[in-house]
């Protein structure tokens, strides 16, 4: 059977990085999971246009040494008016992210 791959996803936020962190404790543990499940990283999204508060930045600073990467994805004011988000088209940030995660997938080592 082929390994299953994992994004985290979170708020970049107290209680996001909290659930996250829980999320990577579990799988450290391996607690109610296949051996065969690799984590690729978290990826936190902005929780509003200011920085996150020191607290989410403490946590996502201790998951970088749990987990194979931690990206960022900043706030999108425009996706606040969007009917539908893909008018707005993708972000930078969404452009790394996708490019990063295929990249873990497809060189060999990473994604296995």
């Amino acid at each position: 059977m082929p390994p299953t791959h994992v994004v985290l996803v979170c708020r970049a936020s107290a209680s996001g990085t909290w659930a996250a962190t829980g999320a990577v404790e579990q799988w450290r543990r391996r607690s109610g999971m296949s051996a065969r499940t690799r984590v690729l990283g978290v990826v936190a999204v902005a929780a509003s246009p200011r920085r996150p508060p020191r607290i989410a930045t403490e946590r996502l600073h201790l998951l970088r040494g749990w987990v194979p990467a931690i990206w960022r994805v900043g706030w999108i004011d425009a996706l606040l008016a969007a009917d539908d988000p893909r008018d707005i088209g993708a972000s930078p940030d969404i452009e790394t992210l996708r490019t990063a995660i295929w990249q873990k997938l497809h060189t060999p080592g990473e994604g296995t």
